[in-house]
């Protein structure tokens, strides 16, 4: 696998590095559970009063992680619905971040480890209530609000988060296992990843592709082939609903998935599927490699039916042949110190009418980054741009699947208004410029403009975006 290793780890050096030492656009001092560059602390061997309760005698801890410290505001200059500029300069927003995220990772012996990171994100909020309350639920789209009674639990909002949790455990340095909640990194694609999303809880979001995507838990088998640098990986992804399963029902909501890595030439090959009771099975394939020093990336997916359509009917007749594919390409020059980095994603998957964001159908994200902007290595220049060119119509079947109630107390008119301005909500372009100026270490500011159109016949809505980089890093 020595190849496939420096080839995935060259990619990864032309981004992360790059954006390290330039504050890219996509903010890696605003990446909340990004990568947590875990250091070593001790020597395995050390025999200190730190052994006594932070180190293994037979082993070691290795503790690390961020803080990202920083503020930043948006300003609408013009769009569609906010033509005053007083007025949008007035209601400029203003976003503060504070976020710390750490890791452990415990090697007590050769064949053993366990590891955790979690973190911490202002504002630090404790939301709590035991009484009986009507709660307003406004359909959307024009459809009436209606008023239900919710019992509201005890919750703590999002500024904790447990990002992975697992142990690593290995049997004659043949099969290697881990059980946890840990990311599954199956995919090959920098912006777009379909084939991780497979098995992931959540997707790279385009905008900030280095944070680190949640994972699920899982059972991960690994067996590598002596004397080849060739390997199976297989996994088991049991239900995380305990609630009044039998043993039988929750079989049916484990999910099964395997994926073969061959390695030819220069280039990694990835071959697999996932398989889940009554639900869509999946086929992967994934390739990476290089020409010429351009590398290159790609994944394909093929599921036998929507999910929509698994939900309405659990017979394997008549259902869609669904596909998604992707491909791009990356490529740094260390002289003049431009990354640049490109990237195709067909998503022939099922809308979701309820989000504001889609990307069903065809889209296109591009990134270019610019070290040492007029040879000052204290300034740098980087762009994003994204595009979606998919459209698919809303019915008045996907209004009522959305909102069930809605079949009930709206007329068929409300609905038929709802479905028509739901098919318009699919976003078309956006793009974004940022100028990063680094007076000291550790210290940043930036500045640039932001475009996005809703869709191609709605004028954009432009706007500006300033930011700050108050100390913090990775330890």
């Amino acid at each position: 696998m020595k190849k496939s290793l420096l080839l995935l780890t060259a990619l990864f050096f032309t981004f992360n590095i790059f954006a390290q030492s330039d504050d890219d656009l996509f903010g890696s001092d605003d990446d909340f559970f990004g990568d947590d560059g875990i250091e070593e602390v001790a020597d395995v061997s050390a025999k200190t009063d730190l052994s006594k309760g932070v180190l293994f005698d037979t082993g070691s801890i290795k503790v690390g992680g961020s803080l990202n410290a920083g503020i930043s505001t948006n300003t609408i200059l013009w769009g569609p619905d906010n033509e005053d500029l007083g007025d949008n300069i007035h209601n400029t927003t203003f976003t503060p971040d504070l976020s710390a995220m750490l890791s452990v990772d415990a090697r007590p012996t050769e064949t053993l480890r366990m590891y955790t990171k979690f973190g911490f994100a202002y504002p630090f909020e404790d939301k709590a209530t035991t009484e009986l309350k009507f709660t307003p639920v406004d359909f959307g789209f024009g459809l009436p609000k209606l008023q239900f009674a919710t019992s509201a639990e005890t919750s703590i909002t999002n500024w904790f988060k447990l990002k992975e949790l697992f142990t690593d455990f290995s049997v004659k340095d043949t099969a290697f296992f881990r059980f946890g909640i840990h990311t599954v990194t199956w995919g090959a694609g920098y912006f777009f990843s379909p084939v991780s999303d497979m098995i992931n809880s959540s997707s790279i979001d385009p905008e900030n592709p280095e944070k680190q995507v949640d994972g699920s838990l899982n059972l991960r088998t690994q067996v590598v082939f002596p004397g080849t640098q060739n390997c199976l990986w297989f996994y088991v992804i049991p239900s995380t609903n305990f609630n009044n399963q039998t043993a039988e029902s929750y079989a049916r909501d484990t999910a099964l998935a395997g994926k073969a890595d061959i390695l030819i030439g220069n280039w990694e090959l990835g071959l697999g599927g996932l398989w889940k009771y009554h639900n869509a099975p999946k086929a992967m394939l994934t390739a990476t490699g290089s020409l010429k020093k351009i590398s290159f990336f790609g994944e394909f997916v093929y599921s036998y039916g929507a999910l929509s359509e698994w939900q309405k009917n659990t017979d394997w007749d008549d259902k869609t042949n669904i596909f998604q594919a992707t491909a791009g390409f990356s490529y740094y020059w260390k002289d003049p110190k431009l990354t640049l980095a490109a990237q195709y994603y067909f998503e022939g998957n099922d809308v979701d009418f309820s989000k504001k964001i889609s990307l069903y159908g065809h889209n296109v994200a591009l990134m270019a980054n610019k070290g040492e902007l007029f040879k000052n290595p204290d300034l740098s220049l980087s762009l994003f741009a994204m595009a979606n060119f998919g459209h698919k119509d809303a019915t008045i079947d996907d209004i009522i699947e959305m909102y069930p109630e809605a079949a009930q107390y709206a007329t068929k008119e409300q609905l038929e208004s709802a479905a028509k301005e739901a098919s318009g909500l699919m976003p078309s372009l956006t793009a974004n410029l940022m100028l990063r100026y680094s007076p000291v270490k550790d210290m940043s500011f930036g500045l640039g403009p932001a475009l996005s159109f809703k869709d191609f016949e709605t004028n954009p809505t432009v706007s500006f975006k300033l930011s700050a980089t108050l100390g913090g890093g990775k330890f």
